[in-house]
Order: structure tokens, then C-alpha cells, then sequence
């Protein structure tokens, strides 16, 4: 109030509106905060990260990539094996490169088989997207078959007992990808991708990737027992 210099600090716009009406100045947002829904803290990692010193990763989590298509990632067992030396919560993914359903069970299959020499506990993801041009150039864009390959995938995975989702960004979720509700959501949502977070929380999905920069790095909206189920 300032008659007497003290502020106030609240959540509640209609408060701040009622407290103008008798003499108090607002001073706009005081701070941004991060929700109480973000448990914990993490990154992806793959070949391209080189040989990543993990050692400042151990309060927090890493989500590993297994494959690309069928082609097993260079540095997949390096990772896995630093994660559970480390004892790093780590989830798996394989970046997709199928072109039909028959593929996408295909990628699921290869996956099953490096699960054997891993024991992640942040879940197993289909990365669903188009970095690189590939799906583009091979016509695959259908947001039906694209679906139906994730869901290819995801059934695969799920039928052999794994917590398994899928991963996208938020355009692809909205407007592409649609008939997966029952599987869990990974969201690439990066905002400015200046490095600094911001809250996604409300799209419903248990991870969230909120930037590449310097490396990709994520916020686990769930705490990790969820992904026990």
C-alpha cells in the first residue's frame, strides 16, 4: 500500500483487482515460478552428445536413445551403462524412420531386444517427427498413418508389459497424431529455446522437453513411480 510502503504478494487476480479498488498501487508480476507439478529435472542424449560426462545428471534423469529405425545407436550400452553405474533414473526411445505400420512394429520389435540389456524406469518412447526431411521426401505425412504407426508401436511395447509413449511436438499432437490417448505423451514444446523453462504442464503430458539449448533438456511432470505402471 503506499501510504505505509508494504507490498502484497498474490496468486489471485481478483484479490490484486478488489485491493486497487481501495488504494493499493499494482506493481505487476512480482516473479514467475515453476509449478509444484515438475518433479524433476533431466536431458536426452545420443550419439551426437559424444561420450556426455553424466556425473552432474545424478539428481535428475536421462532419456537414452536406443535406435534410429532399426540401426542401433553408437552410444546406447555406453549410456545405459553410465546411467546404471550411476544410478540415473534413464528412459530409452528410438527416433522412427517407418514408413508403415509393419515397419513401425518392426522398429518395436528391435527395441524389445535391446530392452534385454537395460532396466530403464522412465519409460520407453516412439520418437514421431521429421527432423530431418525423411518422411517428407518419402511421402509419409498422412496424419492417419502416422497415427496408426504410433499406435503400431506403442501396442508392441505395451502387449510385452513396458510403460510406453510417444514423442512429439506440440504442432504434431494438436494436428497430426491423434488416437493415442491411452499411451503416455512426451511433448517437444520449446517456446523461445533460449534455455530457460517454461510451464506445459497443462497439456497433460508426463515429460516435457522446454529446450535444445545447449543440449535437450526436460521436466518430469509425474513423479517417477509412474512410470511403474
Amino acid at each position: 500500500n503506499a501510504s505505509v510502503g508494504t507490498h502484497n504478494y498474490t496468486k489471485n487476480k481478483a484479490e490484486d483487482d478488489w485491493l486497487a479498488t481501495i488504494g493499493w498501487v499494482q506493481e505487476g508480476i512480482g516473479w514467475y515460478g515453476m509449478k509444484t507439478t515438475a518433479y524433476m529435472q533431466g536431458i536426452d542424449i545420443s550419439e551426437h552428445n559424444g561420450d556426455i560426462d553424466l556425473t552432474q545428471y545424478v539428481n535428475g534423469f536421462v532419456i537414452i536413445r536406443a535406435a534410429w529405425g532399426t540401426n542401433i545407436d553408437c552410444k546406447f550400452l555406453r549410456n545405459v551403462q553410465e546411467c546404471e553405474r550411476l544410478g540415473i533414473p534413464y528412459g530409452v526411445y528410438v527416433y522412427s524412420y517407418a514408413e508403415n505400420d509393419s515397419e513401425a512394429a518392426a522398429e518395436a520389435q528391435n527395441m524389445l531386444a535391446f530392452l534385454k540389456q537395460c532396466h530403464p524406469t522412465v519409460g520407453f518412447w516412439f520418437d514421431m517427427e521429421d527432423a530431418d526431411g525423411f518422411k517428407a521426401k518419402h511421402n509419409v505425412t498422412d496424419p492417419a498413418l502416422i497415427s496408426s504407426m504410433c499406435r503400431s508401436f506403442c501396442s508392441t511395447i505395451k502387449s510385452n508389459g513396458y510403460h510406453v509413449g510417444v514423442y512429439a511436438s506440440l504442432t504434431w499432437f494438436q494436428n497430426i497424431i491423434s488416437g493415442v490417448d491411452e499411451y503416455d505423451k512426451w511433448l517437444a514444446f520449446w517456446h523461445y529455446n533460449d534455455g530457460t523453462f517454461t510451464d506445459a504442464s497443462s497439456f497433460g503430458t508426463s515429460l516435457h522437453q522446454f529446450t535444445s539449448n545447449p543440449i535437450d533438456r526436460d521436466i518430469m511432470y509425474v513423479d517417477i513411480s509412474y512410470f511403474d505402471k
